[in-house]
């Protein structure tokens, strides 16, 4: 399941980046401006915002009903390879153009965001069975980033197929999707379906039945119910911050280069690429090297992370050493995310994927107007989109704070209830 689980978040970055990459083709072959190109291209994420919320509250019913976390992602794989499968087919087909095709791959994108939506929050619920600091939930952010460095490598295979990378990316959605149905079949036939338990409470050790809520401590279980509405709140404005930052670095760096003239446009772009590839590699070694030694530590992990970052951003503003603002920038930018989806998802026993689907719900909106908002910024004064930066960075950091602030009650609750050996006696 792990490995049906990375290559499905593999998709996902790779998908991403093989569309970015083509869309001066696309609309070169579909006849369309950039402005109609954005419109399927949106409309797909806002759907994949309202998606997140309705598969986090199917997935937490499928864990109280016991149902296969792999018959879910079997069901969600298939509709993420019908809907590349319409989209490579609308942008194959010479007969339809402008408005036609518009028409056309806003349907495809509909599907693409009713469905793929639901890939993380199934991913995050299953890695985060035994994981308090999040060392297998980054198996997600590391697939998802290794399918962004593979886009540019499959954009430049020697094959005279226009559309090759999206091709092959559907190619192993199919793999995954065939995987989960063999894994189920297999696990019918060997009776060892692999499902959550969802009354049952993870302590420190072991499963404890869902009597142990009931004999938790009053002071606990108050602590739990009202920290957890405001470490909500604050979780989710933090997440939409960090992806609106991201987002705008990513759209921006290409006019910026070219703005002082001395690059021109195809040099500029030449350079984006190398910068995005160096953030990508950035972000992969930081979560398979450097989290896994400094999560053991979270004040030491908060530091380097709140470091690494504001030492980028101020390089990024003061215009000095680009590529190594872009990636210290990356690096903590890659880390922080996990931390504080492992410290939410950690919380509660019977939300998790609600709690998952709501963090993906704030990224993605993050994404969404953060080209916006940086194509506003640079059409009306560049130096806004400076200060910008500035200012979010101050607003991550001291969300970042004030998760860890908020946290700490909750960690000390779930640790003072009472162990299974003492329910027992």
């Amino acid at each position: 399941m792990k490995v049906i689980v990375g290559l499905s978040c593999w998709v996902l970055g790779a998908l991403q980046g093989a569309i970015l990459i083509l869309v001066p083709v696309m609309m070169d072959q579909g006849e369309m401006t950039a402005w109609m190109i954005a419109i399927p291209l949106a409309l797909g994420t806002f759907i994949f915002v309202i998606g997140s919320g309705y598969w986090g509250r199917w997935l937490d019913r499928c864990v109280a009903n016991q149902r296969p976390l792999s018959l879910v992602l079997a069901l969600i794989l298939f509709g993420f390879m019908l809907s590349q499968l319409s989209f490579l087919s609308l942008l194959e087909s010479n007969q339809l153009t402008g408005t036609n095709l518009i028409v056309g791959l806003c349907f495809s994108r509909v599907l693409h965001g009713m469905f793929c939506s639901g890939v993380i929050p199934t991913a995050q619920l299953w890695l985060a069975q035994k994981d308090k600091q999040g060392e297998k939930l980054i198996w997600v952010t590391i697939s998802t980033n290794m399918g962004r460095v593979t886009a540019p490598l499959l954009t430049f295979v020697p094959l005279n197929v226009t559309y090759f990378s999206l091709w092959f990316v559907l190619f192993i959605t199919f793999l995954a999707c065939i995987s989960c149905f063999f894994l189920m079949y297999y696990q019918r036939n060997n009776k060892q379906l692999n499902f959550l338990s969802s009354p049952k409470y993870r302590l420190a050790d072991g499963y404890v039945g869902a009597t142990t809520a009931t004999v938790s401590t009053a002071g606990s279980t108050a602590v739990i119910t009202d920290t957890l509405a405001r470490f909500g709140s604050t979780i989710m404005m933090t997440a939409f911050f960090i992806t609106l930052f991201s987002s705008q670095l990513q759209f921006s760096l290409g006019p910026i280069l070219s703005a002082n003239g001395v690059l021109t446009a195809f040099q500029a772009s030449a350079m984006t690429a190398q910068l995005l590839l160096s953030a990508s590699i950035s972000a992969l070694f930081s979560l398979f090297v450097l989290y896994k030694l400094l999560i053991r530590s979270t004040p030491l992990f908060l530091s380097f992370i709140t470091l690494s970052f504001a030492l980028g951003t101020v390089l990024l503003v003061l215009d000095i050493q680009l590529m190594l603002s872009v990636i210290l920038i990356s690096s903590a930018l890659a880390m922080a995310p996990v931390w504080y989806t492992a410290t939410a998802m950690g919380i509660t026993e019977t939300r998790k994927a609600r709690v998952s689907a709501s963090i993906s719900q704030a990224h993605t909106l993050g994404n969404a107007f953060g080209a916006l908002l940086a194509g506003l910024l640079l059409t009306w004064n560049s130096d806004y989109l400076f200060l910008g930066f500035a200012i979010l960075m101050v607003l991550i950091v001291l969300g970042w704070l004030r998760l860890y602030r908020q946290s700490a009650p909750l960690n000390n609750a779930v640790v003072n209830l009472p162990r299974q050996s003492v329910i027992e006696k």
